[in-house]
């Protein structure tokens, strides 16, 4: 093999090898990416504790979240059940459901003791956007609660 093909074929592989990364991120970049955190919130208005479910886009893009929740072990089902929370509080004057521009957050407020009833329960974290994706996440919050009997 002489030089000209050797350098011809080395050209041919980087160019297949930028063309599979181009596409991997262009696909990457078209995800929805949201990050979800629990958290308990003891400075609220109200002066007592409650949850909060703090939901960042890391997505490239607007993304509407319109349900936020826990989501609870499934007892063998296919798909496990989930507490919605259904009367946010969002203490920056914005409606809910939320639009998030990209790198944009909001922290939800709820009351505790719903959750509290389901303790030993809890599973993780979730926020739905408008479109439909499922998002999970998980903090040391929820361990400790997991662990602990704060009924």
């Amino acid at each position: 093999m002489d030089l000209q093909s050797s350098v011809t074929t080395g050209v041919a592989l980087l160019g297949a090898a930028l063309g599979v990364m181009n596409t991997w991120n262009t696909i990457s970049q078209r995800r929805v990416r949201l990050r979800v955190r629990p958290a308990v919130a003891f400075a609220v208005p109200q002066g007592h504790p409650s949850f909060s479910i703090e939901v960042l886009n890391l997505s490239s893009f607007a993304v509407t979240v319109s349900e936020v929740g826990f989501t609870l072990m499934d007892d063998g089902q296919r798909r496990g059940k989930r507490i919605t929370v259904t009367d946010p509080q969002v203490f920056d004057g914005r409606p809910w459901p939320r639009r998030l521009e990209a790198r944009e957050a909001v922290s939800v407020y709820f009351a505790i003791q719903p959750v509290l009833q389901h303790s030993k329960s809890l599973r993780k974290a979730y926020a739905r956007t408008a479109c439909g994706e499922h998002i999970q996440g998980d903090s040391p919050v929820l361990d400790e609660i997991r662990k602990e009997s704060w009924q």
